[in-house]
């Protein structure tokens, strides 16, 4: 298990993990960089919700496999509900160097974006929410090593400044 870069995308909902997180992916592919996106929601898409703790230790049982592929990077959407949990999701990969970058975005930007993309009134409203119980936190600081704004640019613009705020700019062409 050696030189693996895990990249999260943390931030509220709206803010564009998903979106980002492929467009990473994109460039990083287009460069010929081994890479790979694990979504920790995905990772417990399970009915009823398990215990929080689930996806990480599916991350934690998976690990392996992905630590195995040389240089590769890693980006992993989520939101980081605080300390506790960040120590923890280093705790599943271990070995691998790993950044926080919080995405950003102006709160009627991400609840408008929630609102356009969620099925119904009942999963807007809680993930509206969501925005702002994210928002309202105090600790955000003290999770990510960095941000980047989402608002007012395409997901390509916003991704190249991930890239290049991880140090990963060396594995990708420039446009």
């Amino acid at each position: 298990m050696t030189n693996v870069d895990v990249l999260v995308l943390h931030g509220p909902p709206g803010s564009g993990k998903t979106t980002l997180s492929r467009s990473v992916a994109e460039l990083l592919r287009v460069a010929e960089t081994a890479n790979a996106v694990i979504d920790l929601d995905d990772l417990s898409m399970v009915y009823p919700f398990p215990e929080r703790s689930f996806a990480r230790d599916n991350l934690r049982a998976i690990w392996p496999n992905y630590a195995a592929i040389p240089e590769l990077k890693l980006v992993i959407p989520s939101v980081i509900v605080d300390e506790d949990e960040l120590v923890q999701l280093r705790e599943s990969v271990p070995g691998a160097r790993f950044a926080v970058c919080e995405l950003t975005a102006p709160e009627a930007v991400l609840k408008a974006r929630v609102t356009a993309r969620e099925p119904n009134e009942y999963w807007q409203r809680k993930l509206r929410d969501f925005v702002d119980l994210f928002l309202g936190r105090d600790d955000l600081a003290k999770i990510r090593d960095f941000q980047v704004s989402t608002h007012d640019r395409s997901a390509e613009e916003a991704a190249r400044e991930v890239i290049g705020k991880a140090g990963w700019q060396r594995y990708v062409q420039q446009s």
